[in-house]
C-alpha cells in the first residue's frame, strides 16, 4: 500500500465547495459542515453537530469517484472539541453505504486527543468511493464533537459496462481452438441479484471454465480433462466470499498457471490444484463475460445471465470494457449496452439493535400494504411496527418464524389477532446474511 500512498496522495477535500460538505445537524450556523477542513479557520473553526451523541455523522461528496489512500482529522480550531474515535462510511450514490473494514472488522479509528493536532491514517485497504461518511464513536471529556478533515487520493477512472441480465459479450479467440496454458481474468462487479454467470468458455472435449454467482457466492467451476474417466474427474469446484448482492463493488483475479490457481476475492486468496491429469484449458471459439453464449440450446442448470454493472475487466492483458466501447467484440445481445452503472432503486439498509427507520404514515387510509426483503442472523426481532386507527401491527421473527400480530381495541374490550406463523423453508435462509434489505417503492 506504500506505492499507493506516495503516487496516490492529493489533497481531495481542502478544494471543495461549502456544499460539497454536509452532517447529521449543525450546533448553528458558524459551525456549519463547510467549515470542517484540515488548518482553516473560518466561522466557529470547524463543524459541530447540535447534540454530541452517536447518531452524528460529518459527509463529504467527492464530486466523482476517487481512490481514497489516507484521512486526516483535527478538532475544531481553538476550542475543547474534538473527536477521539471515529467510524469511516463510504459510498458511490450516497445512499448505499459500506462499513471500512481492516484486519476483519469493522474498522475505528482513533482521532485527536486536541484541537490543533492534526492525526493521519493511512488506509490499509485504499478504498474507491465518491461519498465519505465520517461518525464519531467519542469525542472529548471537555467539550464536544469537533471535527476538521482532509482526505488523500487520486483520480480514478475505470472502463463501467452495465449487464442488463439479457446482454453478454463476446470475447472470440483470435484462432478457432485455444490451448491455454496460462489464464490471468481480473474484473470488479457489484450486482444486488444473488444469482448470475460472470464469464464462462467451453471446449468440445469437455474443458470448461464457469465464473458465476450462486447464493450471493462467488462460485469457480473449472475442468481442464482428465484421461482415466473422462471429464468427470477433472472437474472443480471453488466457492469464497458470502453476501456479495450488497450492490457494492467486489474485486475478483483469477490466475492459473496449469494446474495451479491463485482465486482471489476482495484480497482473500484461495490457492489450489485442479483435479484430473491435464494442465492445458482446452476453449473453442469464445470466452463470454455477463452469461452463457446463446447456442439454440437451452442453458444449462437455469443459469442467469448476470444482472448489474462490472469495470476493469481484463483478460489475459486485453482490456475487455474498453475492446467493447470501440466495438472490437460482438455485444448484439444486448438491447442498449450502457458504458455507466445504473444505480439500483433497491439499496440495502443495516440494522444493529437500536436502529430503526422511521416512515410517515398515510392517514385516513382503511388498507395497508407492506413489503420488503430481509436477512438476519438472529432468529428473533422485531422487523415492521405501525400504529393503525384502533391498535397496533406486528411483524416479528419469532424461533426463526415470520409472525403478524394485529391487535384491535374496540370499545372496553382489547382483542389480539395473531395471523398463522409462516415457518422460514430452512434455518440457513435466516443465517444466509446479516443485514436487512429494504425495497424502496
Amino acid at each position: 500500500m506504500a506505492n499507493v500512498a506516495e503516487k496516490c496522495d492529493e489533497a481531495l477535500a481542502s478544494p471543495l465547495p461549502h456544499t460539497a460538505f454536509t452532517s447529521s445537524s449543525v450546533f448553528s450556523n458558524g459551525y456549519a459542515p463547510g467549515y470542517a477542513k484540515l488548518n482553516r479557520r473560518g466561522g466557529a473553526g470547524g463543524w459541530s453537530p447540535l447534540d454530541s451523541d452517536h447518531y452524528q455523522w460529518l459527509q463529504v461528496d467527492l464530486g466523482s469517484r476517487k481512490q481514497v489512500s489516507a484521512i486526516a482529522t483535527q478538532g475544531r480550531y481553538s476550542s475543547s472539541d474534538w473527536t477521539t474515535r471515529y467510524r469511516l462510511l463510504y459510498s458511490d450514490t450516497g445512499r448505499n453505504w459500506k462499513p471500512y473494514h481492516q484486519d476483519g472488522n469493522i474498522w475505528a479509528f482513533s482521532g485527536n486527543s486536541n484541537s490543533e493536532s492534526s492525526v493521519r491514517h493511512e488506509l490499509q485497504r485504499g478504498i474507491v468511493a465518491r461519498f465519505l461518511r465520517l461518525v464519531p464513536l467519542d469525542w472529548s471529556e471537555e467539550g464536544r464533537i469537533g471535527l476538521r478533515i482532509e482526505v488523500h487520493g487520486c483520480s480514478y477512472w475505470a472502463g463501467v459496462i452495465n449487464f442488463d441480465g439479457q446482454g453478454v459479450i463476446s470475447y472470440r479467440f483470435k484462432v478457432k481452438k485455444m490451448k491455454i496454458i496460462k489464464d490471468v481474468i481480473a474484473l470488479r462487479f457489484k450486482t444486488s441479484e444473488s444469482e448470475g454467470v460472470i464469464l464462462h468458455g467451453e471446449g468440445q472435449q469437455g474443458d470448461y471454465i464457469t465464473l458465476e454467482l450462486r447464493k450471493a457466492k462467488l462460485l469457480l467451476q473449472i475442468n481442464l480433462g482428465s484421461n482415466q474417466y473422462g471429464s468427470i474427474l477433472g472437474h472443480t469446484s471453488v466457492t469464497t466470499g458470502s453476501l456479495l448482492d450488497d450492490n457494492h463493488w467486489h474485486s475478483v483475479v483469477l490466475e492459473r498457471y496449469r494446474r495451479n490457481v491463485n482465486f482471489t476475492l476482495d484480497r482473500h486468496t484461495q490457492h489450489f490444484r485442479t483435479n484430473g491429469e491435464f494442465d492445458h484449458l482446452d476453449l473453442d471459439y469464445e470466452l463470454s463475460f455477463g452469461g452463457m453464449p446463446y447456442s439454440g440450446k437451452p442453458v444449462g442448470g437455469g443459469r442467469k445471465n448476470f444482472k448489474g454493472c462490472m469495470e476493469s475487466i481484463n483478460y489475459n492483458g486485453d482490456n475487455i470494457t474498453d475492446l467493447a466501447r470501440r466495438k472490437k467484440l460482438d455485444t448484439s445481445s444486448f438491447r442498449n449496452l450502457s458504458f455507466s452503472c445504473v444505480e439500483t432503486h433497491t439499496f440495502p439498509v443495516f440494522f444493529n439493535a437500536t436502529s430503526f427507520l422511521q416512515l410517515p404514515g398515510r392517514a385516513n387510509h382503511n388498507t395497508i400494504s407492506v413489503s420488503f426483503q430481509f436477512r438476519t442472523w438472529n432468529p428473533d426481532g422485531l422487523l415492521f411496527f405501525s400504529n393503525l386507527d384502533d391498535g397496533t401491527l406486528e411483524i416479528s421473527l419469532e424461533e426463526s418464524k415470520a409472525a403478524v400480530h394485529i391487535n384491535v381495541t374496540k370499545a372496553t374490550r382489547n382483542n389480539r389477532v395473531d395471523l398463522s406463523s409462516v415457518s422460514l423453508r430452512k434455518k440457513a435462509t435466516l443465517a444466509s446474511g446479516f443485514n436487512d434489505t429494504v425495497g424502496a417503492q
